[in-house]
């Protein structure tokens, strides 16, 4: 149980405090149009009687950027960014935090020098064997690119929400506690019964599909095409000395490692390193031709047309470049390939015809759900099923008729809905239930258990007081955006 909670704390907690250092996970973002009134030119709004910076504003959506990065285990594009509309969600947390600034200010709470002093000489970042280290966190700060000045003012902001959060803090009782470890410790005893999908029930309707494709339209778009004139560099072919390419893999033995991460040989690599050197000797000749072709005094010599998908070189340099701009020979194959830009063609709309595939995976998905769900519904009015014993939301391995994957997802449902016998729609089956028995393991709870159910009782009680407070709090205190949402 223990782990459990250790592992699904994220989600007890509703509201994420993020540390005051944001090192920058996200290029600048164009906050809209500005108002560029000379009272209004530095922010991007005002609750109350305080200003939103665009520095702070950057700082917030950074640390979203951070965290949904994370989430998406460092694959968060830009795109995917503007898709959960991290901007918004960005000035609404600036909004939110400012509301109870104000309203810190008007109680008479303020910070101290020597409150953010004790915070920061705390604070491990800044401690060598335990010990603050003032050196130490004046290259931090300037590794992170954040000017001092900035990071205490910054850190101000956190302490005083830290008194308002502290001074209104609501303490888990006997209640909160026994409700809390009712919803963790209790176990249910059922029967179950497994209702595995059949494809071939699943009849494709074309109208159905054209709507589906119709409604989602908009989310099935072809790629960015990249029309370019190329102009390839062959590398020499030249035989070269054996102390030519010996000296050549010192000065880049780096390149040359094995999966063990040690170098290799030189006469293991030999064939690689004169291949590369002889690369290296034609990029004098690759940098002439591109001067040449920016000049228009040569003249590129093919054309392809390539998106992300078919692309058989990085688009990276590409993406960025305007139309008749030329690209920096970069190496390509056993040369060098110069590249302009003649056209670019955005994505568009596909046709129903180019997205049918994609259409009708959704459309498969929606149909098997709902031919499930029907057989269920009507399985459980007379249903028996086979009794599988006691479970718990900790529960591990299998149960009868799922694997283990699909008892997680099953277990983990079971333990939100509230009806004493149902069913849950799982990926590709249906599990029809009956709650026989339940039992509460309150006696076993040890003092770890006991104290992180604290904790999280504690989190949530405070976190909903704090939202509760802010929705108040926006009804007294004016709030301007002069930024376009």
């Amino acid at each position: 149980m223990l782990s459990w909670m250790q592992k699904h704390k994220k989600y007890l907690v509703v509201t994420i405090w993020v540390s005051t250092i944001a090192f920058v996970g996200a290029g600048f973002v164009g906050w809209g149009a500005y108002d560029l009134n000379s009272n209004r030119a530095t922010s991007v709004a005002k609750v109350g009687h305080r200003n939103i910076s665009v520095q702070e504003l950057q700082q917030k959506y950074d640390r979203l950027y951070q965290y949904y990065n994370n989430m998406f285990e460092g694959k968060l594009t830009q795109e995917k960014a503007d898709e959960l509309g991290l901007e918004n969600a960005a000035l609404q947390a600036a909004i939110q935090e400012n509301l109870l600034l104000n309203f810190a200010d008007d109680i008479g709470l303020s910070v101290s020098k020597d409150d953010v002093l004790k915070y920061i000489i705390v604070d491990p970042t800044f401690q060598k064997d335990g010990v603050f280290d003032k050196n130490l966190y004046y290259d931090v700060l300037r590794r992170a690119r954040i000017n001092p000045t900035d990071f205490e003012e910054n850190l101000k902001l956190t302490i005083l929400i830290d008194k308002l959060r502290t001074i209104l803090n609501l303490p888990a009782n006997k209640e909160d506690m026994a409700m809390m470890e009712a919803s963790f410790f209790m176990q249910d005893k059922l029967a179950i019964e497994v209702i595995n999908a059949d494809q071939n029930e699943i009849k494709v309707d074309e109208k159905e599909l054209k709507d589906l494709w119709e409604i989602n339209k908009n989310n099935y778009m072809t790629k960015t095409i990249y029309n370019l004139e190329t102009y390839f560099i062959e590398s020499n072919k030249n035989d070269v000395n054996e102390a030519a390419l010996s000296a050549y893999y010192n000065e880049n033995k780096d390149r040359y490692k094995g999966s063990d991460d040690k170098i290799k040989p030189f006469d293991e690599v030999k064939a690689e390193v004169s291949k590369d050197y002889n690369i290296e000797q034609s990029k004098t000749n690759a940098l002439e031709k591109y001067v040449a072709i920016k000049k228009a005094e040569l003249a590129t010599n093919d054309f392809v047309s390539v998106n992300e998908d078919n692309a058989t070189f990085s688009l990276d340099e590409i993406k960025g470049a305007k139309v008749g701009e030329v690209i920096k020979p970069f190496i390509y194959k056993d040369g060098y390939l110069i590249v302009k830009v003649k056209s670019i063609t955005p994505p568009q709309a596909m046709s129903f015809e180019q997205a049918r595939s994609m259409v009708l995976v959704i459309y498969n998905e929606k149909k098997q759900k709902e031919l499930l769900t029907s057989k269920a519904k009507t399985a459980l009015e007379n249903f028996k099923g086979t009794d599988v014993g006691f479970v718990s939301r900790d529960t591990n391995g299998s149960i009868a008729g799922l694997n283990e994957s699909d008892t997680r997802a099953f277990v983990d449902q079971l333990f939100d809905v509230g009806s004493k016998k149902g069913y849950v729609i799982l990926e590709d089956k249906a599990v029809i239930y009956d709650i026989l028995e339940q039992r509460l393991l309150t006696n076993n709870i040890n003092n770890n258990y006991k104290q992180i159910t604290q904790q999280n009782v504690t989190m949530l009680k405070n976190n909903e007081l704090i939202k509760d407070l802010t929705n108040k709090l926006q009804k007294y205190y004016e709030v301007k955006e002069y930024v376009k949402r």
